[in-house]
């Protein structure tokens, strides 16, 4: 059974059009996943044009911040006229920020924060990238957190497929497997539904091993099991994971193993989505005409 639509979409957004990957390459994201930001790139695709994706884009995430590349050339797209027209349309300025990279004078920088932040109002900043990637990373960071980007969220939970599963085992002996489909996952918890008859585990009971399969990644850990509710004829529960210590948490190598698994999932989720909405609308305008990588 395929994730809703309305999961997938829920939870506060960043997504970055357009953006320079040698000056902020795409490590940043898992890394910024670890901090509470759910942050995606939108590439450079000669099928379908830059300004469907946007508007698909706009159209699916209700909260939504959105950043645009102003150097990044393509044939035919004034960035000052396409996001004046944008903010105009959806009258969203408070959701909108600027990226550029250093120019080699104050005036030209004083002259692009005048436009985008008190013309324009675009509210989420007018960022001046650093030629070191390593700065970006920190700077951007700080905007994230500026614009409150991880929402209501401490952490940001991965939603699950049947191929994402979990096993342990009970019995005096350790003998009789319990497994089946989490619900999801995140660096804190993870949900699992269970139909018909209950687990058999007492609330803030502890279980030691949970052997974790998430789509070929494999990982073990304890947890406690947080909250239990009744949800459609069935039992959700909702487990906190325990480190090999028996503190709250996961260890801290599984912990950075699971990061970019965990990113992944949520990734592909959303691209999958995206994917099949670019699919369905039509297009206003015909693909981009250019062979440019996009890094200028």
């Amino acid at each position: 059974m395929g994730i809703p639509v309305e999961e997938i979409v829920t939870g506060r957004k960043t997504f970055f059009i357009l953006p320079d990957t040698s000056l902020m390459p795409e490590s940043f994201l898992d890394d910024y996943f670890a901090l509470g930001y759910e942050c995606y790139y939108v590439p450079f695709d000669k099928r379908i044009n830059v300004q469907k994706k946007v508007k698909v884009i706009t159209s699916l995430f209700k909260d939504l911040i959105i950043f645009f590349n102003i150097d990044y050339e393509l044939p035919g797209l004034d960035w000052e006229d396409y996001i004046y027209d944008y903010i105009h349309e959806y009258n969203n300025a408070n959701s909108v920020g600027i990226l550029y990279t250093k120019r080699q004078s104050k005036l030209e920088k004083t002259q692009l924060e005048r436009k985008y932040l008190y013309e324009y109002g675009c509210r989420c900043g007018c960022i001046q990238l650093e030629y070191q990637k390593n700065n970006n990373f920190d700077l951007i960071g700080k905007i994230l957190f500026a614009n409150q980007a991880q929402g209501r969220r401490k952490t940001i939970r991965a939603l699950c497929s049947s191929s994402c599963t979990y096993t342990y085992y009970r019995g005096q002996n350790y003998n009789d497997p319990v497994t089946g489909s989490l619900q999801d996952i995140s660096l804190s918890h993870f949900t699992i539904l269970v139909s018909g008859d209950d687990l058999g585990i007492k609330l803030y009971e502890k279980i030691q091993d949970i052997h974790f399969n998430l789509k070929g990644f494999l990982f073990r850990s304890g947890a406690i099991l947080a909250m239990e509710r009744p949800v459609n004829g069935g039992m959700l529960y909702v487990f906190s994971f325990i480190n090999s210590n028996g503190s709250a948490g996961l260890d801290d190598r599984i912990r950075e193993q699971l990061i970019p698994a965990l990113y992944k999932i949520l990734s592909n989720n959303c691209n999958h989505l995206l994917d099949q909405t670019y699919a369905a609308t039509p297009d206003d305008l015909p693909p981009e005409d250019s062979d440019e990588s996009g890094d200028n």
